[in-house]
This record gives structure tokens, sequence and C-alpha cells, in this order.
């Protein structure tokens, strides 16, 4: 943090000292300045209230900090659940319900909402150009592994297709996820939400008896160049086997339609039919519905049997607590509830029969609270006092899901009437209750008391392991109730656990904003343009030489990207893409040339004396002039020179040379080099290759 003036520089009695000699000049009958004086006795204390006051405005808290980061874009990163997707062996169709729960070691994941595994699964993958008989490569099922497989060829066209066959038929209208793991890509730049790149463009299709038809589906993978999940939604229409696979079977494709690639994709594993599932624990749900005569909760926090029930009676109108019905009295507010088959918990209104009940078709007019068996003991969070900052401690909760979390607060009316409120975190109307959680200390924080006298109750919770919750693959996945998955079932993720965070202190949000200082975000010399450029969203760039001309207020950059191609241009999908990253990085007033590379060839004409009795002279003398000579594969970039004494010093110093006797190096360019000396200096966009060599190898004794 920047320098700041201290406030708090005086002691108590320096402070008192001070108020004591500016009384005469006040009243000149105060003359009694002992502390037995009542206002001596005032003073001392308006002077320990003006220490503490100091003590409190000099103090640099850690909330203060943190606003002061904010204020500059650096927010502090908080509890995230890791997501994971499992493959589940399923014979049968099963039904899992919200908050189902299982365990890998001591973590929990479990399901956000109700969902549903059909049995099947990617029997086997193959892959086809335009044309061309089927590939199969089954062997990428199942796990990532080594070998990674280039699935749309070497060099990638319109028309090539990915095809899965399924080894059941799934449900029409159904959604299903399947998992690619990309093989990395040496030098590419992590792919940015806020610059969208795309190299290609894939069309999802399935067999019906139609032919094959187009399917809705989402994504993540930018065409199979980074891992991800793809989400399908099956037509109305139910799929048909499919002929002209190698052996009949209901299937699924995808369909290269455009293909602009940098480098071509490639994949180690691809799975199908998974259940996607987060690293989290629910120790508490909430669940808000519509009034009606009967709700459903679909959770299995229900079988923990921790239920509180409110209703509005009244659309606008507070809630009031409702009681499971024990048969007797025959008036009040009252609730019946049932298990079914499922698991889930149905719960029953009667008004005409109890005479209370909720508001019919009002919004959030039934709110069911559930909590674990743990939770049960600890639901009671405590009074809310009134003062502004009051800090309550959540017993049981560390590293809590921001999103996740609520309270309900019991209110008591002028007449008695106890009556409660669902409140989220994050109000800000300074007459309602404004609090905040800090997830990783497990605490609350009240900035406005609004409510006043009210009483806070735990109404939804879930806790996370955060960065912990990026599991391997190939986990196996052990439900919590074994009853609720039929018998010999297994569960294993295919891929990684993805995107799980964990709180950050300020002090490590105090080091990430030093090293984002440190790096540049607005150009302004060679090198800002330079480091920018190479940390363009999604793309694979090698080298970057950015030349600037301050009397034209404008500045030429080259850029050779990464490639299989020996002499790689930029696309225009490199082009564009670029372009949009430095617009939200230059000086407006800056001009911007994006360059092709120049490549240069040099031809070598030599004569080596070289020993008589040593063979494959001439393969160690090419791969020193190609070491020498090939700037696109070596670690030299643009505009380098070429040294003729170096060259001939390596030369010399292999085994099986004597002497160069004669050495000549002719670049093939009319322009953008020049000879310094014996030496060939390029021009600041052009990079040397490798041209034709023509050695004459001879020995002290004749020829070679």
């Amino acid at each position: 943090m920047l320098n700041s003036i201290n406030l708090d520089d005086k002691s108590y009695e320096d402070i008192l000292a001070e108020a004591i000699s500016q009384v005469p000049l006040y009243s000149d009958e105060w003359t009694n300045f002992n502390h037995s004086d009542p206002g001596v006795t005032v003073l001392q204390n308006f002077s320990a209230f003006a220490l503490l006051q100091q003590t409190s405005i000099n103090e640099i808290t850690e909330p203060i900090r943190r606003n002061l980061l904010r204020l500059l874009g650096f927010e502090a990163g908080r509890d995230k659940p890791a997501r994971a997707y499992v493959a589940c062996t399923a014979s049968e169709r099963i039904s899992l319900p919200a908050h189902w729960k299982c365990r890998v070691g001591s973590l929990c994941f479990e399901t956000e909402a109700p969902a549903v595994v059909e049995p099947w699964a990617v029997s086997a993958c193959y892959t086809k150009k335009p044309g061309g008989e089927y590939r199969d490569v089954s062997y990428l099922l199942g796990r990532a592994i080594p070998v990674d497989v280039a699935v749309f060829g070497r060099r990638p066209d319109r028309g090539r297709t990915v095809c899965c066959a399924l080894s059941g038929r799934p449900e029409p209208g159904s959604e299903s996820v399947f998992w690619v793991q990309a093989a990395k890509t040496a030098g590419r730049s992590p792919f940015s939400a806020e610059f969208p790149v795309r190299f290609a463009e894939l069309k999802w299709q399935c067999f019906t008896a139609s032919g094959w038809v187009d399917m809705e589906a989402q994504d993540e993978t930018g065409g199979f160049l980074q891992s991800g999940a793809v989400r399908l939604t099956f037509p109305a229409e139910p799929l048909a086997l499919c002929a002209e696979l190698p052996k009949p079977a209901y299937a699924v494709r995808c369909v290269l339609t455009r293909a602009e690639y940098d480098v071509p994709p490639r994949i180690n594993s691809l799975t199908g039919n998974l259940l996607r599932l987060v690293q989290q624990e629910t120790r508490a749900a909430a669940f808000s519905f519509c009034g009606a005569q009967e709700v459903i909760v679909r959770s299995a926090m229900v079988s923990y049997g921790s239920l509180f029930v409110c209703c509005r009676e009244e659309e606008g109108g507070p809630l009031f607590a409702y009681t499971a019905w024990n048969g007797k009295k025959k008036r009040g507010r009252f609730f019946q509830s049932e298990r079914l088959s499922d698991g889930s918990l149905a719960i029953r209104f009667d008004a005409a029969r109890f005479g209370f009940g909720p508001a019919r078709d009002v919004p959030d007019a039934v709110l069911a609270l559930c909590w674990d068996e743990e939770m049960m003991y600890h639901r009671s969070l405590g009074p809310v006092c009134g003062y502004e900052n009051q800090m309550i401690e959540l017993d049981q909760l560390e590293h809590i899901v921001g999103d996740s979390f609520a309270v309900l607060a019991e209110l008591t009316d002028r007449e008695g009437k106890v009556t409660y409120r669902l409140i989220p975190p994050g109000l800000t109307d300074p007459d309602d209750l404004c609090y905040e959680v800090l997830t990783a200390p497990g605490q609350l924080r009240i900035r406005e008391p609004g409510l006043g006298g009210c009483r806070l109750f735990l109404a939804s919770c879930a806790v996370t392991a955060g960065k912990n919750g990026n599991i391997r693959e190939q986990n196996a996945f052990v439900p919590v109730l074994p009853d609720s998955v039929p018998a010999g079932t297994t569960l294993r993720n295919p891929a990684a656990g993805q995107g799980g965070e964990t709180y950050e202190t300020l002090e490590e949000l105090r080091l990430r904003f030093a090293a984002a200082m440190r790096r540049p975000t607005t150009a302004v010399t060679a090198s800002d343009y330079e480091d920018i450029v190479m940390r363009t969203p999604g793309l694979c760039i090698h080298k970057v030489k950015a030349v600037v001309d301050e009397q034209a207020n404008s500045v030429s950059i080259a850029v050779q990207p990464r490639s299989e191609e020996p002499e790689p241009q930029i696309s225009a999908v490199y082009e564009r893409q670029i372009r949009r990253w430095l617009e939200a990085h230059r000086l407006l007033s800056v001009q911007i040339h994006l360059l092709q590379p120049q490549y240069v060839r040099v031809n070598v004409r030599a004569t080596i004396f070289v020993k008589s009795y040593y063979s494959g002279a001439r393969e160690e003398i090419e791969a020193v002039l190609n070491r020498h000579l090939d700037f696109s594969a070596a670690d030299r970039g643009f505009g380098e020179i070429i040294s003729y004494h170096e060259l001939v010093r390596d030369l010399e110093q292999l085994p099986c040379v004597e002497s160069v006797y004669e050495l000549f190096l002719i670049p093939l360019a009319k322009s953008d080099m020049m000879y310094t000396g014996h030496d060939v200096k390029l021009g600041n966009h052009s990079i040397c290759r490798p041209g034709s060599y023509s050695l004459e190898l001879s020995t002290r004794t004749g020829s070679y």
C-alpha cells in the first residue's frame, strides 16, 4: 500500500497536556488542574476517547486493504467447488435427487440438481475422412493414455468426422455429457472467455430413421483444442441403428464444418454419458415453492429427517411456521408429509381442514428447510444485537460456498406473532439486514442490523475443499447411501477435477497484485508489445519482434506462430485475434502494423579438411550448419546476426574436422539484410532458414 501520514503519533499524556494548556485561552476562572477537579476528569475522559479515535482512524484493517485492492480490479479469490464428470456402469436407469452424495476419500461430491443416469456408454470410436473408410480409434475410450490421436488428421479439412458408437439407445429429448481430453499443445496461451477465438466449427449429429440429424450442442473444447465437456441434447425422434458403421450401433458423430487450425487437434481420450458432480457438501438447504396444496422436495437432504416448513398465507405477507400434524388437533398451522418411492418428500397442506395454508399461486409461498444430522444442533446462529460489524461465529462451518448461503430471520411483531424471513447475503438497503459471509474462517459480519432484534438460523449452506477437489482421473466414487444405486454399480471419473479454488488470504492477494503490476498491461515500449502479443489468448506464438517508430508514432510487429509447417505464416484468425488483443492494450494514438515473418534462406559453400578415419563427417558438419542457420527451430528470433566466426569455430571443434579452408555464407535475399564484416545481419522481421549446402570435403592426402 502507499505510504500515508501517521495519525497515531500522540500518547495519552500528550493529548491531555495539550488540552489542559488550551484551558486559559477559553477561561481565566479555571485555575485548578489537579486530578480531583471534575473538569480535569472530563478532559481525561475526552483525551482517552481521542486516543481511541486516532488509533482507529490510523489503522488500515484487512477489509480496507481488500476494498482498496478491489478498486484496482483485484478481487480476492473465494472458495469455489471443483466439478467432476463421472462415468457410471449402470445396468438400469437411475434417478438421483439433488444433493445425492458420494465420497472420494474424505472429499464429498454431490449432484446440484436431480439427475438421470441412463444405461449406455460409448462402446467404439471411429474417425473418417470424406470418401474414406472408418478408422477404429477405440483405444481412446475410458481413460487418458499417453498416446494421442490427431482425430482430424495432420491437415484437417471440412467433412472429417469423429463417430461414437453407443452401447444403448438414449431416451429421446434427454441430455448427455461427453468429455474430451485434449493433448497439451506446447506454447498455447490459455483461452479467454473475454477474447474468444475459434479455429474450427463442429456440427454434432445422431443417427435416426431419417438419417443423420443435427443435435443441440454446447462445446467447451473449442474444436478439440482444449479439454472440456460437450453437452448434447438428443432430438425427439428416437435413434436408429446405423448400418454404415463397421458394426451396426446407435451412433453420435461430430462433423468438421470449418477448419482453420494453427496446430491440428490431438486428443488422449473421449468418454460419453457422464454424470456431473460438484465437490461440496451441503449442510443445510432451503427450497422455495409457489403456493400449492402439495409440493415435492426432490433432494437427498430429506433423508436426514430434519425438516422445518413455513408458509406465506397472503401475497406480500410474512412467513409463518408450520408443524407436522400429530393427529390430535383439528385446527392450526399443520402440514402432512410422505416419502415417495424415488426418495422425494411430498408436503401437503389442507386449508379447508386445518384452517391455514399457503397462498395459492403466490411465488415463494412455501419454504422448506433441511439440515444434516450435525447441523441440526448448530442451526441457531444467535441474535442480532443491533450494532454494526457484529461478528457471528458459524459453528462447524469453514470454507463456505458463498452462493449457497442464506439465513432465516425469526422476528416477533408488536402483537407477539412470530414470523420468518429468508435473507441472502449482500443486501445493501440500510433498513434491512445486511451481512457478508467470511467463507474461510466461517463467520458472519453484520454490516447493517436493519431488522433489529431478530434471531438468526442457518437456512442453507454448503462447504467445499476448494483446490483439493481438483482430483486426478480414475478415482472410485463411493455413494454415501449404498442403496441409492443398484448393486455392482461403479463410478469413476475419466478426467481430473476442474475449477476448484480456495479462499485467498490477504497476503496471497497482495503477492498476486504485486506480480500483476510487474507485468505490462498497456504497451509502451517494444518489449511491452512483444510480451503482450506472446500472451494473446488461445494462440500458439513462437517468436515476436516489435520495432517502434517514434516519429511516425507506429509499431511494426512481426509474429511467427508455432506450427508443424516449416515456414508458418500468420493466418486470418491469428491476425484478427492479435489485433483485438492489442486494441485493449495499446495507446490510442499508436498505429500498429502486423507483419508476416520473412524467411531468409542462407546457402553455404565451403571447403573443409576432415580426418580420413572418420565416417559420417558430412552429417556432423550439416548438423552444425543447421544449428547455426535454422532460427525458426533454435532459441533465436527475428533480426539476429549469423556469426561467421562462431560458425567456423564450432565446425573446427568437431572431432572429424581438421580445419576449415574456406566458407561462404550466401543469403538469398535482396533486402532486409546486410553484411557486417563476414557476419550476416538479418532485418528486424526476418528469420534465418538453412538453404542448400555445397560442401567439398577433403583430407590431407586426397579426397574424402
